[in-house]
C-alpha cells in the first residue's frame, strides 16, 4: 500500500491494496461503452450483470465468459449506481463522448492500484518514442520485486499497454508509440473531482495524482479547469493566490462528508 493509498476514500468507491484486474484483463473500454449504450443511466444495480450475462449485450460466446466479464467490469467500475464513483462516471459520461476514454481510465485508475501506480512510467516516455511490453515488464519487476513471475510480468505489461492505448497514452496496434490522450474540460473536471473526493482542496486540486494522470502541463490543466468552470461543470473562484473549487449540487450530503473525511 502506498502512502497515497491511505488517503483514498474506499467508502466512495476507491480501491487500495495489491490486487489488479490487469493480471487478467485490460480496462475494457469497448465493453464498458457497449454496456452503457444498452443500460440506461437510471437503471438499477441488477440491470448491469443481467445485461451482460442474460441478455449478452457484449456478445460473449459462453455464459462463463459473460460471468467473468461482469466480474471484471464490476471490479474496475463497480457497476453500482449507489456507488459514488460509478454514479459520477455515468454523469460525466453522458456529457461528452470525446472525454469517455479518459473518464474510464481515471475511474479504472481509482480502482486499480497497479494501473495508477504504473502510469507515471509511461508518461515519462517522450512522445513518439516506442513503448515495448518488455520494458514495461522490467519496470514492474523493478518496482515490485518478487511479485510477478517472468511470464506474468510480460502478460500484465501487455495488458497495461493495451489500457494505455485505449486511453490514448499509446498508439499503434502492434508496435506502440507514446502519444497524448484527448483531454477535454469534462475529463479535467472529473480528475479534479477525484481529488476533491480524496479530501484535497484549493490549489492542491490542480496538481494531484489525478490531474497528473491527464498527461498535461500544470498550465494546461489550469486552462482546462477554467473552461470547465465556464461550462458549468464546477465552480472556480480565485482571489489572489487563493483558489476555491466546488461542485455545487453534484455530491450528496453523505458524500460531501466522506470527501472531507477520507478513510
Amino acid at each position: 500500500m502506498t502512502a497515497f493509498d491511505t488517503k483514498l476514500p474506499v467508502s466512495l468507491g476507491f480501491r487500495t491494496g495489491n490486487t489488479s484486474v490487469h493480471t487478467s484483463r485490460t480496462m475494457m473500454l469497448e465493453e464498458l461503452s457497449l454496456l452503457f449504450g444498452k443500460v440506461a443511466q437510471d437503471a438499477t444495480r441488477a440491470a448491469y450483470p443481467a445485461a451482460i450475462t442474460d441478455d449478452n449485450v457484449l456478445g460473449k460466446p459462453t455464459r462463463t465468459t459473460r460471468l467473468l466479464t461482469a466480474k471484471r467490469l464490476s471490479e474496475l467500475y463497480t457497476l453500482d449506481p449507489s456507488n459514488t464513483l460509478f454514479r459520477l462516471l455515468r454523469h460525466f459520461w453522458s456529457a461528452d463522448r470525446a472525454a469517455r476514454p479518459v473518464l474510464a481510465f481515471l475511474t479504472a485508475a481509482a480502482r486499480d492500484p497497479l494501473l495508477r501506480e504504473a502510469t507515471p512510467f509511461v508518461q515519462a516516455i517522450p512522445q513518439g518514442e516506442p513503448v515495448k511490453p518488455d520494458q514495461i515488464a522490467r519496470h514492474l519487476n523493478e518496482v515490485y520485486p518478487s511479485r510477478f513471475k517472468a511470464s506474468t510480468a510480460l502478460a500484465t505489461a501487455q495488458r497495461l499497454a493495451s489500457s494505455w492505448a485505449q486511453a490514448g497514452f499509446l498508439q499503434g496496434k502492434i508496435k506502440k508509440k507514446r502519444s497524448r490522450p484527448t483531454v477535454t474540460p469534462v475529463a479535467a473536471a472529473f480528475a479534479v473531482l477525484l481529488g476533491y473526493l480524496c479530501g484535497l482542496r484549493g490549489k492542491r486540486l490542480l496538481d494531484s495524482v489525478w490531474t497528473r494522470l491527464l498527461d498535461r502541463k500544470p498550465s494546461e490543466v489550469t486552462d482546462l479547469i477554467t473552461e470547465a468552470s465556464r461550462q458549468g461543470w464546477l465552480t472556480q473562484k480565485a482571489a489572489g493566490t487563493v483558489v476555491e473549487i466546488t461542485f455545487p449540487g453534484l455530491l450528496r450530503p453523505q458524500e460531501e462528508k466522506a470527501a472531507h473525511e477520507p478513510d
